[in-house]
């Protein structure tokens, strides 16, 4: 018995979209709302952060780079010394752009150190980083860090040679709009002129040792989810070769289910109450990681609780979620991602500052804090959310063209315009606009996804309506 996808389907489908968006809207709202630069050129900063990737992953591919290939994704002595230079120069970039030699002396650490040991440290992580991607080549994850560091160095170039001249003439918004379309145009065809104009590919080793066998992140993993009068059961298959192979299937009692959502509500609730009475002896953060930690362990044991079950002949309701381990991959790094800027704007002196500037640039300048250290920051962290899009971008398609970025950037200023121009915001609208493109295409019938825009848009529409500060907007 086989379920078919539903609305389920289409809701984790737009949440995989929604994923994919946030990387590209987070660091387009922190531009916008601290930098006050409604960045058209983000999209494009995506397409490049793809493009960095090949450097690493397909060297014999790029050309000009071509020429220090000694086969097919390897380079010789001369294109690992030249792709060393470029990591380490990244990161030691990305921390100069923080205030120049003094934050290469430690100024931006907030403690006082010696100069060697400050410069020491930076040389020694810049060399790490070098190391890791020359070593790494040509697997996926040395391209993506490479990618990472490198536009870390290169996005706030945009604002210290350009926007920063048009700021300082107190331009209106819409001449830096037009400013950054003028800047979009130039990377998209700097990008095109270095690599050309067809498609591209990375080559990635898709297959993976998992628990005693072979897993490929990219094959569709179906779950099927069967409601009967003895409880739930949940099948997982993969498909190979035109079949699909049966991997799992778990079996649950509708008691069982009662025991662990109980079991689950009585260790939240512990762990809520041990937060609130020993906030001062272990700190609020410490004692919700352990009580979430401690829910996650119920839910785990109750998951594998139930293997080794059958598929039921008959069911009252089923359906059916196609996904991926690369597309809870996307999901889980998205997430990540958000918690470390999460945790860099609320428990940092940094995000203190870019939280103060956001709010009042002038009177941050005048309470002492450094607005220009603010902005190159906010540019780098752009950079970094952009080359992390990109990059997983080209490997969900399976493939990376000139309009890659750009093709999402209208998804992105949805995001970030019905989240109400905010980072906090950014995020939540844009798992609206990624759900409103999925599930839009689901309800209403004959509509294919090309029109999966236009939807979104519609949704944007009927918030603003409503709302027109934005979801959180005005908060």
């Amino acid at each position: 018995m086989a379920a078919e996808t539903g609305l389920l389907n289409a809701v984790m489908t737009g949440i995989v979209t929604g994923s994919i968006v946030a990387l590209g809207a987070t660091g387009l709202a922190l531009v916008y709302d601290i930098a006050e630069v409604p960045n058209f050129a983000h999209g494009d900063l995506l397409t490049l952060g793809a493009y960095a990737a090949l450097l690493v992953n397909k060297p014999d591919t790029v050309p000009l780079f071509d020429v220090l290939a000694t086969g097919p994704q390897q380079v010789g002595v001369a294109g690992a010394a030249v792709l060393f230079v470029l990591s380490a120069a990244g990161v030691l970039g990305t921390v100069y752009h923080l205030g120049g030699v003094p934050a290469l002396k430690g100024r931006w650490w907030g403690v006082d150190v010696p100069d060697g040991l400050a410069l020491g440290v930076h040389a020694g992580l810049a060399a790490l980083v070098g190391a890791g991607v020359v070593l790494g080549a040509p697997d996926f994850g040395a391209a993506l860090l490479f990618s990472f560091v490198l536009l870390g160095a290169i996005v706030p170039l945009l604002e210290s040679l350009v926007f920063r001249k048009f700021r300082e003439k107190d331009v209106e918004l819409a001449l830096m709009l037009i400013v950054s379309l003028a800047v979009a145009f130039v990377v998209r065809f700097g990008i095109q002129t270095i690599f050309g104009g067809q498609i591209r590919f990375y080559s990635v080793e898709t297959t993976l040792s998992f628990m005693g066998g072979q897993l490929d992140i990219t094959l569709a993993k179906f779950f099927d989810f069967f409601l009967t009068n003895e409880g739930l059961f949940v099948s997982i298959q993969e498909t190979r070769g035109g079949s699909s192979v049966q991997l799992l299937v778990m079996q649950y009692a509708w008691l069982e289910l009662a025991v662990v959502a109980v079991a689950a509500a009585a260790v939240a609730y512990a762990a809520h109450r041990w937060r609130r009475d020993t906030a001062g002896v272990v700190g609020p953060r410490l004692a919700a990681t352990i009580g979430g930690l401690a829910v996650l362990a119920v839910g785990a044991a109750a998951f594998w609780g139930g293997a080794n079950g059958t598929v039921p002949d008959a069911s009252l309701l089923s359906t059916r979620i196609r996904t991926s381990p690369l597309r809870l991959g996307i999901i889980a790094l998205a997430l990540l991602m958000m918690s470390a800027l999460h945790y860099l704007l609320q428990a940092t002196t940094l995000g203190k500052a870019m939280r103060a500037t956001s709010d009042n640039r002038r009177l941050a300048m005048v309470r002492g804090i450094n607005t220009r250290q603010v902005m190159m920051s906010v540019w780098i962290i752009s950079g970094l959310f952009a080359a992390i899009g990109g990059v997983m971008l080209g490997f969900l398609f399976s493939s990376i063209t000139i309009n890659l970025g750009f093709n999402l950037l209208l998804a992105m200023f949805a995001g970030v315009i019905l989240g109400g121009i905010s980072v906090y915001g950014a995020i939540l609208g844009s798992y609206v606009v990624g759900l409103a493109m999925e599930v839009g295409i689901f309800a209403i019938p004959g509509l294919s996804a090309t029109y999966r825009i236009p939807v979104a848009f519609v949704v944007l529409l009927l918030v603003l309506l409503v709302k027109p500060e934005g979801i959180v907007g005005g908060s």
